[in-house]
């Protein structure tokens, strides 16, 4: 059947490894009971050890059938979430069916023996306020869902039932083969993808890590056909033999007691069958002696080049305390003076580096890896890059390991841990699912693992760092151009790359002794905060203030301060929009600004990078009205990093190498955004033609030629000289420290203040009545999917009813709109719908399908969807629609996490220009007034095309260069239907019908056959009809003929829908008494041209009378644009 891979009968002893500590037993586990059904389990009674700064309670505990759980209480949490890791993942693969275990994750969502609707799960979910995901890594599948608070006992009741009793139907188990093809096809063209897939085919063919993770239906269901065996009967025996309580880790989270929560998951999941089993251990290595020694090139298709040195390692899993991959990780990786990156950088070679363990590492075996962003000299220098990484290991290895900067990072940590902020709760049980799996964790690191150091261990961290050698590592040097004959293709990617030994002259240096007289080890870190007072103390029954105060308002300064009266931690966040309106008035200049803050970045990164190391995140970003600087972390230093943020932006002075270095980084980044996947193109074209001002990457690339270092250094010179400045300082600081700060940006910068009137404000676009589509091709040829962005506009952002209202129906629309079209219809991947909302312009319901059929056909199936949508809102249930608001307002009541959230959430009401910082409480008012007629009405004023009287829709089509696309004379000449039924004809293999003959086989043959029924008989002979036209144009004995018919004749072909939607337009056309020909007429035509100037920008009219144009920066100019944004509240200064 295939490769058999070996697995170990038992865990590695301190025998063979003097270093590997004991594995966890369950012995400070003790009996307990459940408080309302006595249902017997174990609870561990030693100390969790959370930080001090976590408000949330946690217990861990055991159930008799070996699953263990943690159970987390949050009284604020107004979401609750569980994730359940199960420990296997794609290493258990069969060889002979590769992604099993992958294609599992996707099955196990659709129905249970207890609910076997497939979509009751996600329906349940997204009734509630919420969502589910998954992903299969290499040793786990990970299981996760977000609710809200009120409806986490029915979510943990159907969530539990995919490990006790899942269905794996076979229609569904038919169609996600597609899913996860359709997911496959999707990364084709990621370059990180790519990477990953070779570093797995170039392994040793001995160990599962070769193998493909990701599945295609090749390997899944074209395997299956090739061994003649079932494929659902393989996947419930892979689920059979793996999915057992003992390897699964479980977290809950929610609002309710941890005695309720216990109550749950004991009652829930110990039903999930034992198998007495642990995961499978595979011996040896993916890089064994064989792999080592080896440069590999490969063929990217971004521009960009990548430099990778890979070190095999044992598995580092046991030694979280010591973390000796993470010591030797911040050196390798350090930026700082001496650093490896510094020196690479001086010499214009490298942008970025990274090193530690690599995420492709797994029990029984790891990797450590180097990895460097080269720039066009450094590809050519990529040798010399080499020899700087391993002068730097010998520089490590000539000496001790360094317990100062041991315990350097011990005190960070420590730091960092006791002050700890909380985030997401569906991310914490995620982690921790993940984490509680290490077998060696003990429980009181369980919460702590990843920032809490034990003391120094010299010894470990030296025989970690052996292995960092020249005889033990492999390169992967990845670029679009390399100098080199690529003679192998890897069959899942079709990647091309070669395998050649490393050059034996490299491989001499790197054995010898190499010295750089730039590297040392770094200084000791000054950056550390000292002062961890905090200034504000909780006060009993005060809630904390809504809005901050506006402290100073001038020509040139607007200054907000808000005190941390939230979290009472010493942490600050500091948020300063520098507006020029300079720095966006042409795509030159927003070319040249954008590659000053890349520049200024870079010449930061050796004194901002220990601040980053101590806690001190910073941000600066190239916007429309500037340059925004951002600061989070720890107060204490945090004016101090500001100061030199601020000083540096206004004396900076560009040198050749740099220029040379980012203006290709730059040039680089704008290129390859044309490789980005389809759905990214239309949503940028979305985003171009509803902002006023918007440069594309094609306007900035036109733009590029005139870039030179004068150019820059005149821009940067003049940029400031009039500014306004717009300030938030949020936390652990007072009025004063707010107004010290803004002195000393204003002293700094020493520019003129910027008149209101010359404010480069958020303005949108306004759209007129109609349907508008934007037909745009890819711009390259690799990518075999398209993808349609449909906006539906539902009024201005400013109507607080109608922007509610829009929240509402987007959260109805959401897994019904994903159930169609994704799950049933299989039409791609990226499937989704949202609401998008444009300053001071409309908002829209928004429908996105990424898809390897044709944009007519998936914009016919939206269309469809939304359509029949509207019936669903009337059927509606009370009970439903009461559950749907109450969601909305769960999500709306949201309490803030930490800081960041706060400052974000107080930037945007600033930032947009409406000062809204009462937003939330004013739309859970409003939502609470709504009915569902309300819903009903809203849609039949904005969404439903048949009753609206201003229906203002614009859909962003971009079509692969695989599928042929419609000239203007047949978007004018047939309807939709013919073109989308061509399409899918085109993509099933069946080429040589003409449009001409399809419209005939639609207006002549198809009437006739609906004339009788809709009947599952009347569409096969309406099939078997167009199918017998077909053969009458080609070779009927052809391969690939025969393969087109047997592709159409599928239960899941898009040709049987597409005919049903062109036999729906036959009857309607019958009924009306229309001629099919041409609708409108000559003369309606010519009408229409002298009523709309659209014609002359070369926009067509479409059979069905929707507007069709290829050009959006001219649709763009007949738009016009909105004011200002309008502030709801008075702007009074308190100084």
């Amino acid at each position: 059947m295939g490769r058999i891979f070996e697995t170990h009968e038992r865990l590695p002893s301190r025998e063979e490894n003097r270093f590997l500590p004991p594995v966890v037993s369950f012995e400070d586990f003790v009996e307990r009971k459940t408080a309302h059904q006595q249902l017997a389990f174990t609870e561990f009674t030693g100390d969790l050890k959370k930080s001090p700064s976590d408000s949330r309670s946690y217990r861990l505990i055991r159930l008799h059938n070996g699953l263990v759980a943690m159970v987390v209480h949050d009284e604020e949490e107004s979401k609750a979430c569980a994730s359940l890791d199960v420990n296997v993942g794609s290493l258990a693969d069969p060889f002979e069916l590769q992604g099993l275990a992958h294609f599992c994750e996707h099955l196990l969502f659709m129905g249970t023996k207890k609910y076997p609707a497939e979509n009751e799960y996600n329906a349940y979910l997204s009734a509630h306020g919420g969502y589910a995901n998954a992903y299969t890594d290499l040793e786990d599948t990970c299981y996760f869902f977000e609710v809200t608070y009120d409806a986490l006992e029915g979510a943990l009741d159907r969530f539990s039932q995919f490990f006790i009793d899942p269905l794996f139907t076979a229609d569904c188990t038919d169609r996600e083969v597609r899913a996860v093809d359709s997911e496959h096809k999707k990364n084709i063209q990621n370059d990180m993808w790519r990477k990953y897939q070779l570093e797995k085919e170039l392994s040793s063919p001995q160990h599962p890590f070769s193998m493909f993770a990701t599945g295609s239906q090749d390997t899944l269901s074209g395997a299956a056909q090739r061994l003649g065996v079932d494929l659902r009967e393989r996947l419930l025996d892979f689920h059979a033999k793996y999915y057992s309580a003992d390897i699964m880790r479980l977290v809950v989270v929610g609002r309710d007691s941890l005695d309720q929560l216990t109550e749950w998951v004991v009652s829930r999941f110990s039903g999930i069958r034992s198998k007495g089993m642990t995961k499978p251990l595979f011996k040896g290595h993916p890089l064994t002696p064989r792999e080592m020694g080896t440069l590999i090139r490969m063929q990217s298709i971004r521009e960009k080049r990548s430099l990778d040195l890979i070190f095999s390692m044992p598995d580092m899993k046991p030694y979280f305390g010591t973390k000796p991959t993470h010591y030797l990780g911040s050196l390798l990786g350090h930026e700082g003076r001496g650093s490896i990156l510094s020196l690479l950088r001086k010499r214009g070679w490298a942008t970025s580096l990274v090193a530690g363990r690599s995420p492709t590492s797994a029990e029984g075996f790891d990797m450590f890896k180097v990895s460097v962003s080269l720039t066009e000299s450094g590809l050519d220098h990529y040798e010399d890059v080499i020899r700087a990484i391993f002068a730097y290991i010998q520089l490590l290895r000539a000496q001790p390991p360094q317990k100062w900067f041991h315990d350097e990072l011990r005190r960070i940590g420590e730091i960092e841990y006791r002050f700890m902020e909380k985030f997401e709760a569906v991310a914490l049980a995620s982690r921790l699912a993940n984490v509680m799996q290490n077998r060696y964790l003990t429980p009181s690191r369980i919460l702590s693992d990843e920032v809490i150091f034990d003391e120094f261990d010299s010894d470990l961290i030296e025989w970690v760092q052996g292995f960092l050698a020249p005889d033990n590592v492999r390169i992967m040097l990845a670029a679009r151009e390399l100098p080199v004959e690529f003679d192998r293709t890897e069959p899942h990617y079709g990647i091309k790359y070669r395998v050649d030994p490393i050059p034996e002259q490299l491989k001499q240096d790197i054995r010898g002794k190499l010295v750089f007289d730039e590297l040392q080890l770094p200084e000791p870190n000054r950056f550390i905060p000292d002062n961890l007072e905090v200034k504000y103390t909780k006060q009993k029954d005060r809630m904390p203030a809504e809005a901050p105060t506006l402290l100073k308002l001038t020509e040139g300064l607007e200054l907000w301060f808000k005190p941390d009266d939230r979290f009472f931690l010493p942490r600050g966040n500091v948020r300063l929009l520098l507006e020029t309106p300079r720095a966006y008035e042409s795509p030159l200049n927003s070319v040249l600004n954008q590659l000053f803050v890349m520049i200024i970045k870079d010449s930061l990164t050796e004194i901002t990078y220990d601040a980053e190391i101590a806690g001190l995140w910073f941000e600066i970003r190239s916007t429309v009205e500037g340059i925004l600087v951002h600061i989070d972390g720890f107060n204490d230093k945090l004016m101090r990093l500001l100061r030199t943020l601020v000083e540096t932006l206004r004396t900076f002075r560009v040198d050749a190498t740099q220029f040379e270095v980012f203006s290709h980084e730059v040039r680089k980044k704008l290129d390859n955004a044309r490789h980005a996947e389809p759905h990214s193109h239309v949503q940028t074209n979305t985003g171009f033609m509803n902002q006023a001002v918007m440069w594309r990457y094609m306007d900035k690339l036109a733009a590029f030629e005139l870039v030179t270092q004068e150019r820059l250094q005149l821009f940067i010179n003049t940029l400031f000289d009039q500014t306004r400045l717009q300030m938030l300082v949020l936390g652990n600081f007072d009025e004063q420290d707010a107004l010290d700060a803004s002195d000393m940006v204003k002293s700094l910068l020493n520019c003129q203040p910027l008149p209101e009137y010359a404010r480069r404000v958020s303005r949108a676009t306004l759209h007129d009545p109609g349907v508008f589509v934007h037909h745009d091709r890819m711009p390259e040829d690799g990518n075999l999917n398209s993808c349609v962005d449909l906006s539906v506009f539902t009024g201005l952002m400013a109507d607080r009813r109608n922007r509610v209202l829009l929240d509402l129906v987007s959260l109805i629309m959401k897994e019904p709109f994903f159930d169609q079209l994704r799950t049933k219809e299989q039409l791609g991947y990226i499937t989704y719908s949202t609401e998008r909302k444009y300053t001071g312009g409309y908002m829209s319901l928004c429908l996105l399908v990424q898809s390897e059929s044709n944009p007519s056909y998936v914009r016919m199936r939206i269309e469809k969807f939304i359509r029949g949508f509207r019936q669903r809102l009337v059927d509606m249930s009370e009970s439903s629609f009461a559950g749907y608001v109450n969601s909305l307002r769960v999500n709306l009541e949201e309490r803030l996490k930490n800081m960041f959230e706060e400052s974000g959430r107080l930037w945007r009401a600033i930032n947009m220009g409406f000062y809204e910082f009462d937003r939330i409480p004013t739309d859970i008012s409003t939502l609470m007034q709504l009915t569902q007629a309300d819903v009903v009405a809203f849609w039949d004023k904005f969404v439903n095309r048949d009753t609206a009287s201003e229906y203002k829709a614009l859909a962003a089509t971009i079509w692969s260069t695989k599928i042929t696309q419609p000239t203007e004379a047949q978007l004018e000449q047939y309807p939709a239907c013919v073109i989308a039924l061509a399409g899918c004809l085109e993509h099933d293999g069946a080429v040589g019908l003409s449009y001409e003959d399809i419209s005939s086989f639609v207006h002549k043959e198809l009437p006739s056959i609906s004339a009788g029924d809709s009947t599952a008989r009347a569409e096969e002979e309406a099939l078997e009809a167009l199918l017998a036209k077909y053969l009458g144009k080609v070779n009927g004995d052809d391969e690939q003929v025969a393969k087109a018919l047997a592709k159409i004749r599928d239960a899941a072909s898009y040709v049987r829908t597409a005919i049903s939607m062109a036999r729906e337009y036959a009857e309607q056309q019958q009924q009306q008494q229309q001629k099919p020909a041409m609708v409108n007429g000559q003369q309606d035509v010519e009408q229409a041209k002298h009523a709309n100037g659209l014609f002359n920008i070369g926009a067509v009219k479409s059979h069905g009378g929707d507007w069709v144009f290829r050009e959006a920066a001219r649709f763009k100019s007949t738009l016009r644009q909105s004011g200002a944004p309008v502030p709801t509240r008075p702007l009074v200064p308190k100084y």
